[in-house]
């Protein structure tokens, strides 16, 4: 199957060095006051390699989980969800942070389903749709989404007290 179709990339200025808002993201706890659909995540010990990740549509709430893919401090921070059981590598998630040319960071949240994507579909029992509509609706989902994210992220970013970062 071609996921082309299947990525999106959505950004923002932030008027914060690289490394705060860096230390944000990765706090994935704090990701769900941003997100739409994700509620929030715990680190499943302190090597920070992988964690669960809560999410919500509506009545549905589901966990997933993500192994952090990279970690590097004002750089980048990204994770892929291996849905429910940790099995599949199905959609990779991640924040490209650049020093922006009037100050602060360049924001681009990169949102990717991944090939495996299909096998893990096939696992889940009633999934209620299609594997093409599931991936229409996530589509849809990331694209409403990230811009909301990024804007709950930029809030936080920007009324959080400076530190050397």
């Amino acid at each position: 199957m071609d996921l082309d179709a299947y990525r999106h990339r959505s950004s923002t200025t932030i008027d914060r060095p690289p490394a705060a808002v860096y230390d944000l993201l990765a706090d994935v706890s704090r990701i769900g006051t941003w997100s739409p659909v994700c509620t929030g995540g715990d680190y499943d010990d302190d090597s920070r390699a992988w964690f669960t990740g809560t999410n919500a549509i509506g009545d549905t709430s589901w966990d997933t989980r993500c192994r952090v893919v990279a970690a590097d401090r004002g750089r980048e921070f990204a994770f892929v969800n291996h849905g429910r059981d940790g099995r599949y590598a199905m959609v990779r998630w991640g924040f490209v942070l650049e020093p922006a040319s009037g100050g602060g960071t360049e924001v681009t949240q990169i949102w990717e389903v991944l090939p495996a994507y299909a096998d893990g579909f096939a696992t889940e029992e009633n999934p209620g749709m299609t594997l093409e509509q599931r991936l229409d609706l996530m589509k849809a989902l990331a694209e409403s989404g990230m811009p909301e994210t990024l804007a709950g992220l930029k809030r936080d970013a920007e009324s959080e007290p400076s530190s050397t970062g």
